[in-house]
């Protein structure tokens, strides 16, 4: 009998077969992978042996159909419960640091201590916000709990030496796209930098200054996808 905390399912993706844990109700339907799909369609776009940033990957389900597509990934999650269980998903799959490595930390414009406030606090669970001054108005959740964690900027992991450069970029970092930006400015001016799949709210304050700064770095909108159930969020996906 599979005890809880190793409860696991098998999903076959587009002809890619993935084991991910399901110990939660989130996790369980996280493991579905029929949820925003548009981010598979990015990385059905990446060429085995490329690079691709996943900068909050929860889990770790779209890092890992990457990682098995043979990709290179390194991922950043800065939430404890779904650090653990995105590293779960990574031994489940016998994959080993040079196709997938996960660093516990959240995005922002430099090295810094800070606050994560917590709206679902479990496994799989989002809700999950860097407390900065300014915060999107969509993200006033009902916060349960929170955590300090470790933020770093883009341009100090990638320019680092320890990584390689990035060749496209996952983006799902909820209320941190403008520290983000301030400190991605030299990874987003790299002509190696060829492509951002970008979650953004329409009705946010900074919208239209992020695509500003995007659009200044010469990247370009291809395609938006309207996310269910939240009409003013979207996947945008750019490239030069």
């Amino acid at each position: 009998m599979t005890t809880l905390h190793n409860k696991s399912v098998s999903v076959n993706v587009r002809g890619v077969e993935i084991k991910l844990m399901a110990y939660t109700r989130s996790l369980e339907l996280c493991a579905k992978m029929n949820y925003e799909t548009e981010n598979l369609d990015f990385i059905d776009s990446i060429a085995p042996g490329e690079v691709l940033y996943d900068l909050g990957g929860c889990e770790g389900r779209f890092s890992i159909y990457a990682a098995l597509k043979h990709i290179k990934v390194l991922s950043l999650e800065p939430e404890n419960k779904n650090f653990k269980v995105f590293n779960e998903n990574i031994a489940l799959n016998n994959l080993n640091p040079d196709s997938i490595e996960v660093l516990n930390c959240g995005i922002g414009a430099t090295e810094a201590k800070g606050t994560l406030k917590i709206g679902q606090p479990w496994a799989g669970g989002h809700q999950k916000v860097i407390d900065h001054a300014e915060v999107r108005n969509d993200l006033n959740f009902d916060f349960k709990e929170t955590q300090e964690i470790t933020i770093v900027s883009l341009d100090n992991i990638a320019f680092s030496g320890k990584y390689p450069f990035p060749d496209y970029l996952k983006i799902d970092i909820d209320g941190s796209e403008m520290p983000f930006m301030a400190g991605a400015e030299r990874t987003l001016q790299s002509p190696s930098l060829k492509g951002i799949i970008f979650e953004l709210n329409k009705e946010d304050v900074n919208y239209a200054t992020i695509l500003k700064l995007l659009k200044s770095y010469h990247f370009n909108i291809i395609k938006e996808y309207p996310i269910p159930n939240e009409p003013t969020l979207f996947n945008i996906i750019f490239r030069k």
